[in-house]
């Protein structure tokens, strides 16, 4: 195998800024809603959301003046700075035009791009772009320190087996998740049926469940992390969305459960985020604790998890509407414990259990299957590059 420069591998290497200044930029591109903008603005936070939008848009004029960086999808864009510095993702083609936004460089080599998609989000790819990181307050890297990077250059043909095995994991992952997603528009529509179709009772949230806050053991004692019980924050909802939680980043011990006012939530309890965003959520897949970002419900009997999730869903808007806080808005637990809603009876509810059940069965297996599926493709990314 043969190795080169990723300058003399690629047709282009350049980012948002290519075209000109930060001043020339602000004066010729105007960022603009859907309704009269031109084209998307493709950002690293549209990624994460999985282009599902809302979108920033520039106007005609401003897509025209970043000639270089127009988008026609399937390229390859790796964010250069801040917190998800070295994050590889490929663009959508979204029947809009596109051009790429800051914090990012986009890549077009004259090889097979889908063999360096991989290469950069393997191991070995992800380590190389680290020894071109600079600064501490704000890392970064920069396209030209990125050209100089040594990459390997295998025959077309081993690009094209070792491109097609892990496409094929991951076609199987994107028909998980549209499955997924089909399921999560059906129970949200039988759920806004439920509302309709039914006589509605003024409750609180205190009286469908048990609400339920967190903590975090002190950092400063080494016995109380790296233990066996799942520990949640609302970042780790924030990097693995989830509508079942098994774990996060980190664990903690039975000592630090003990010295600390976090509790371990039971299996089903719905994983609400009460600050820095509001309106995280998922449901535990097992018992786990979270920190105080979270004021989580502990489901009852006369309603079952999957309403309380559906209900919270619907009641985000009104709940971050009830928050205060000034640097950040944050809703207390004796906030939501009092937040009214509209829903009905028990046994009302109750009626639909079976479907609910069956249906969320489907997403936790589902989801199992993508983890599954990404434990393969880690393992094939690590054995092939």
């Amino acid at each position: 195998m043969r190795f080169d420069s990723l300058g003399n591998i690629c047709t282009t290497v350049t980012d948002y800024v290519a075209n000109g200044s930060f001043k020339a930029l602000k004066e010729n591109v105007s960022h603009k809603n859907a309704q009269d903008g031109y084209a998307i603005l493709i950002r690293l936070a549209d990624y994460r959301n999985k282009f599902k939008g809302p979108f920033e848009y520039i106007d005609r004029h401003g897509y025209n003046f970043l000639s270089k960086t127009k988008l026609y999808g399937n390229e390859i864009i790796i964010s250069n700075v801040g917190a998800h510095l070295g994050t590889v993702f490929r663009t959508p083609t979204l029947g809009s035009p596109m051009s790429l936004g800051p914090n990012a460089i986009l890549l077009k080599t004259k090889y097979i791009d889908d063999y360096y998609y991989y290469f950069f989000t393997s191991k070995k790819g992800q380590a190389l772009l680290k020894t071109i990181v600079s600064g501490s307050a704000q890392p970064k890297f920069n396209k030209t320190d990125l050209k100089k990077l040594i990459v390997p250059v295998p025959s077309l043909d081993e690009q094209n087996k070792i491109s097609r095995k892990l496409l094929a994991i991951d076609k199987k992952i994107q028909i998980n998740e549209q499955i997924n997603a089909n399921l999560v528009e059906l129970s949200n529509t039988i759920f806004k049926q439920i509302l309709v179709s039914n006589d509605l009772h003024e409750f609180t949230i205190n009286d469908i469940g048990t609400v339920a806050g967190g903590g975090t053991p002190s950092k400063k004692i080494i016995s109380y992390w790296n233990g066996t019980i799942p520990w949640l924050s609302p970042k780790d909802l924030s990097n693995k969305p989830r509508i079942f939680t098994s774990s996060g980043e980190n664990y903690i011990t039975q000592q630090g459960l003990d010295n600390s006012s976090t509790k371990l939530l039971p299996r089903n309890t719905v994983l609400f985020s009460s600050r820095a965003p509001i309106g995280y959520l998922s449901i535990a897949k097992n018992r786990i604790a979270t920190n105080q970002g979270f004021k989580s419900v502990i489901p009852n009997k006369q309603y079952p998890f999957w309403f309380i999730y559906e209900l919270l869903k619907v009641e985000t808007p009104r709940i971050i509407n009830e928050a205060n806080g000034s640097t950040f808005k944050e809703v207390s637990g004796s906030r939501l414990k009092q937040h009214i809603v509209y829903v009905p009876k028990s046994s009302d509810v109750l009626r639909y259990n079976s479907i609910f059940i069956s249906l969320f069965q489907k997403m936790m297996q589902s989801e199992s299957e993508i983890d599954t599926l990404n434990s393969l493709k880690r393992a094939l990314l690590n054995k092939l590059f």
